[in-house]
């Protein structure tokens, strides 16, 4: 049988997207996952047409909470029709689009789920902030709740 992997990085990454950064209390919930496109892990999921289904993000509709990852999700993504795990509260690894500092509020793009600390034609996402700095665009840690 030929080998699966012969290579080996030294040191894996600190941190992915979607990935529950500590073990703190964190409140997830389960919603399906409405529209073709699916919802990549750390992504904004917005509210779907029923009450039990998330999209990505867009412009008319409600933030609902942060894709959490999983790891059993074969496409890396959440496809359509999957069940997704959606933070609501804790704190979870997100790509900044920007340099971010601890305390900053959290902004989004409506159109692209695009995470800054920009408020000038952005979403504001209430009781969230910035839970470490970046000196430019990166992953950071985002405190929802």
């Amino acid at each position: 049988m030929p080998a699966v992997q012969t290579t080996y990085n030294a040191q894996h990454a600190r941190w992915i997207e979607g990935m529950v950064l500590n073990m703190e209390p964190s409140v997830v919930v389960s919603r399906l996952c409405e529209d073709v496109e699916g919802i990549g892990f750390g992504k904004v999921a917005v509210q779907g047409t029923a009450d039990n289904q998330v999209v990505d993000s867009e412009a008319t509709a409600k933030f609902c909470g942060i894709a959490v990852l999983d790891e059993t999700q074969p496409t890396g993504k959440y496809e359509q029709y999957a069940t997704a795990a959606i933070m609501k509260k804790g704190v979870i690894v997100v790509q900044a689009s920007e340099a971010v500092a601890i305390g900053d509020p959290v902004y989004y793009t409506p159109a692209t789920g695009v995470l800054s600390k920009t408020a000038t034609a952005n979403t504001l996402i209430a009781n969230a902030q910035w839970d470490t700095s970046t000196s430019g665009a990166g992953l950071a840690a985002l405190r929802l709740g």
